[in-house]
């Protein structure tokens, strides 16, 4: 009987140029151990890009290892979420040429969480109420969300045409 891998997690590559789609496969076979394939479709909000999404399963956390990984490449957006299925713990990674990385930790309905030490270093270094926004909108990384949600947008809209018209 085999042991069940504990942590599971989804990959979402929102836009990436076509020059680095070999180099995001090698990347994710590194950090999981293993060759992976991954189906690249092409992203309508930005036609010069591809996209892709992707799940795994793993002995051990390596959503971090590989959001690192990608990082390095400017023109990436992507997520990573994780879950470990022991505790339910869940973590999530996005980036944006922009922006860069963004890590926070996940709720089980996948809200983000805010725990006691980041409050208190947001209330700590927010002298002002605008500081005191803007400091609560990064932690929660709402400017991620907004620069990520027309490319999901358009994925999911690309895809559904994509599968009605085969029929």
């Amino acid at each position: 009987m085999s042991k069940s891998l504990p942590y599971a997690g989804r990959i979402l590559i929102y836009s990436t140029p076509a020059a680095l789609t070999q180099h995001i496969e090698w990347a994710i076979s590194q950090k999981l151990g293993q060759v992976v394939t991954l189906t690249w479709v092409n992203q309508p909000l930005n036609p010069a890009t591809l996209a892709m999404e992707f799940e795994y399963k793993h002995q051990s956390p390596v959503a971090n290892q590989i959001a690192t990984a990608l990082k390095g490449w400017q023109y990436l957006r992507f997520e990573i979420t994780q879950i470990n299925k022991n505790t339910n713990d869940a973590v999530l990674y996005r980036t944006t040429p922009d922006l860069g990385l963004h890590q926070a930790t996940l709720s089980a309905l996948g809200d983000v969480v805010l725990n006691a030490n980041q409050v208190n270093t947001i209330l700590k270094n927010s002298i002002t109420h605008d500081r005191l926004i803007n400091n609560l909108e990064n932690a929660l990384g709402n400017l991620w969300e907004a620069e990520l949600e027309p490319y999901r947008i358009a994925l999911a809209s690309g895809m559904t045409d994509l599968v009605s018209k085969s029929g």
